[in-house]
């Protein structure tokens, strides 16, 4: 099974689990009357849904190089993952309004000690889930997982939020916790909401990923005959890295040589990142050499 396989398998699984979570959290919300119970069943919803804008993104990903996109088509990976956190920006917002409508129109909400006891199941298929996917993520060293355990981990503060306000006005503290909560909630939600943005945005303007000198050092370690190594840069995921240098050596060394040179140089980054790097590499004469 390929990477976009396994990834697309993960993401089918959660994509199920999410759903249960999500409607769980909906019904008892209308039912209840509960502000912040909805909110997290909202975001639960957005759990889903990235879980099907990943699984397009993954599709469009897995198509290999073609003549338009010579480099593949990676980058669909992380504009879903892009997608995904700005479906958090607009969730953000609307628990920030229904905690504001409240405060305007203010409801009774209803707690039963069963309600609590589903939520708090929820809670637990939240954490499997988002530490499942985020282990799974690191090691397949895949954005869009990564991107959507973010998302998904966020759930767990937030439902642990909700069962916290539930038990506090079980003990007869004002229904006014809840959208306090709500509010709380929303700033849980930004922040996860900026971790996706930031990672899959610099994937989409080629940010650095790699830091230049160490590229710059375990190229010097491939042989003493690298005189110099500049115009150094570096792009893509963590998964799939695209690496240009220039390398300046002995005048006198053959096409041969110097084409042995530079696969010994990809080799070398390859073992040393663990990754699977795609290397341009220019060799220049040195114009010292006789």
């Amino acid at each position: 099974m390929n990477y976009y396989r396994k990834v697309a398998y993960v993401l089918k699984i959660i994509l199920i689990a999410n759903l249960i979570v999500a409607i769980t959290k909906l019904a008892i919300g209308f039912l209840m009357k509960y502000n912040s119970l909805l909110a997290d069943g909202y975001h639960a919803i957005t759990d889903s849904a990235s879980n099907i804008i990943a699984l397009i993104g993954i599709g469009l990903a897995s198509k290999p190089p073609d003549k338009h996109h010579p480099y593949g088509h990676y980058k669909f990976e992380a504009i879903a993952g892009f997608f995904i956190g700005m479906m958090l920006l607009i969730i953000t917002f609307k628990i920030i309004y229904e905690a504001i409508n409240w405060f305007i129109n203010p409801i009774t909400s209803i707690v039963t000690i069963e309600n609590i006891i589903i939520i708090t199941f929820t809670l637990i298929i939240n954490i499997f889930v988002s530490v499942i996917e985020i282990r799974i993520g690191k090691k397949l060293k895949s954005e869009v997982l990564i991107t959507d355990a973010i998302h998904t981990r966020s759930d767990v503060f937030i439902s642990l939020g909700v069962i916290i306000s539930m038990i506090l006005i079980k003990l007869g503290l004002p229904p006014i916790i809840d959208p306090i909560l709500s509010l709380v909630i929303s700033v849980f939600v930004a922040h996860s909401c900026y971790q996706i943005l930031k990672s899959t945005i610099g994937i989409l303007v080629d940010k650095r990923i790699l830091d230049d000198e160490k590229i710059k050092e375990i190229v010097y370690e491939v042989d003493d005959c690298i005189i110099d190594v500049h115009r150094i840069r570096n792009r893509g995921r963590e998964n799939n890295i695209f690496i240009d240098l220039h390398i300046i050596v002995p005048g006198d060394l053959t096409v041969h040589q110097a084409h042995e040179l530079s696969h010994r140089v990809e080799e070398q980054l390859r073992m040393y990142f663990n990754n699977e790097i795609d290397l341009y590499t220019h060799i220049e004469p040195n114009e010292k050499t006789p």
